[in-house]
This record gives structure tokens, C-alpha cells and sequence, in this order.
């Protein structure tokens, strides 16, 4: 399996997005598939300007020459999308929106009928490929992905691709806390890499691996009362500090 991954965090490297998304290729790796991750806050892409000159004077080429042409090569040469964002606002970030919202040079403008509903056929004829979504978020409750998994769901019936399913790590700054929680954050990691060797092997992620990377480690009064206390020290510092 060929796997195309964009990190969407604005923090890359630095956010927890990347801890999560690495572990998960180093699952998809340890099956066999072969892996490329791409910073998108590295990438000069611009917005789209809805002119739709790729669907009718250049069709299948956009408008702006950025990075966005080689990244679309690499989108249809892979088996599977997978799409690093950290929630936010209830979404994604707006760098994993602008990389989606420059993906119109891959479809027809004509319609076909598909299940009763009107889609756009792919240009080259050849499926998209499969998509799997890693976020993370820094509220406790697991329900605050559900806006962003249903964004999702829509985009690739959207796009005919299959949405195989979400990785997703709720209270996610723990992940940065080796000296004090280096049991759970390996528990965690461990369940990503699985999740990721899952997805090769057998095309699907199982509920219980999910589960596993989403579950809670620590009560909730305690996570509140660590967050604001750790959010009052960037204050009184006057900028974000390590966790």
C-alpha cells in the first residue's frame, strides 16, 4: 500500500498532530506500506478563487502554479489519504481546508447519478483513493471530533472515496508529558501504531484499536484543573510553554 499523509497543523512538527500521525505511519510501515508525509504549512498553496478554469478553459490544471500541482501527482498516485488536522473551531485547520478546497482539478464538472445522488466523476476515471482522518484536540470529550468525522464523511462521498475512519486523541496535550505519564503516552502510541498496521493489512480500522488510542487516562476534574493551571503559567509567562 502507498500512503500519502499531510500534516495540516500550522505547529508541525511541534504539535501533537505529528506525535499521533507518526506513530500511525510507523504502524502502517511495520506492514509493509510504503509512506510520505508532507507539511502543509511548508507548502505554498493559494486559495482557490472558485474561477473554475480547471473545469472549463485548462481543464484538469489550476490557475495558480504553487505547490499544489506536485501535491495533487502524489494524491493520485497513492492508495490511501490520510489527513493529519487538529481540530479547530469544530473543524480542520485551514491549511487541510485550502489542500481539500484545491482538489477541484481532479474531478469532472459533468454530474453523474450515484446512489440516487448527483456527484462529479473522477477526470482520469481511476478511483480516488481511500482516506483516513488523524486529529487531535485538546478538550476532554471524545464528541468534539464529531463535527470534523462528519465533514469528513460528506468530503469523500463528495469525492466517491472511501472514508475508512478516524484516529482521533481527545485531551491530546498528554502526549507531552513523558516524565509523568510515560506508561499511558506509550499505551496510546502503541494503539496508533496498531491502528496503522490495521489499515494495511486488513483496509479497515476496528473499533477497539480506536478506542484505545481515544481513551481517557485521567479523571476529568483532574485534566481541568491541570489545563487552567497550565494555561494561567503561559499567561503569567506571556507565552506558550512546553507542557
Amino acid at each position: 500500500m502507498k500512503i500519502f499523509a499531510v500534516n495540516g497543523s500550522p505547529r508541525m512538527k511541534k504539535g501533537m498532530t505529528h506525535i499521533l500521525l507518526e506513530n500511525f505511519l510507523e504502524g502502517a510501515r511495520s506492514a509493509g506500506a510504503t509512506t510520505e508525509t508532507v507539511l502543509l504549512q511548508k507548502q505554498k498553496i493559494k486559495y482557490c478563487l472558485g474561477c473554475l478554469d480547471c473545469w472549463v478553459k485548462t481543464p484538469g490544471v489550476c490557475v495558480h502554479n504553487d505547490d499544489m500541482k506536485q501535491l495533487i501527482e502524489k494524491v493520485n498516485c497513492a492508495d490511501c489519504l490520510v489527513l493529519g488536522t487538529p481540530v479547530y473551531v469544530d473543524g480542520m485547520t485551514a491549511q487541510t481546508k485550502t489542500f481539500l478546497d484545491r482538489m477541484m482539478p481532479l474531478v469532472d464538472p459533468h454530474f453523474e447519478n450515484v446512489d440516487g445522488h448527483y456527484r462529479h466523476p473522477s477526470r482520469s476515471g481511476n478511483p480516488m483513493p481511500s482516506v483516513v482522518l488523524v486529529s487531535v484536540c485538546g478538550f476532554y470529550e471524545r464528541d468534539n471530533f464529531d463535527g470534523l468525522i462528519d465533514h469528513m464523511t460528506r468530503i469523500c462521498r463528495n469525492m466517491q472515496s472511501r472514508f475508512v475512519g478516524a484516529v482521533v486523541r481527545p485531551s491530546s496535550y498528554i502526549l507531552n508529558l513523558d516524565s509523568i505519564l510515560a506508561k499511558q503516552i506509550e499505551e496510546i502510541k502503541s494503539a496508533a501504531r496498531r491502528a496503522g498496521k490495521e489499515l494495511v493489512e486488513k483496509g479497515t480500522l476496528s473499533p477497539q484499536v480506536l478506542d484505545d488510542v481515544a481513551r481517557d487516562y485521567l479523571p476529568k476534574e483532574l485534566t481541568l484543573k491541570g489545563a487552567n493551571d497550565f494555561w494561567d503559567r503561559c499567561i503569567k509567562a506571556g507565552k506558550l510553554l512546553s507542557t
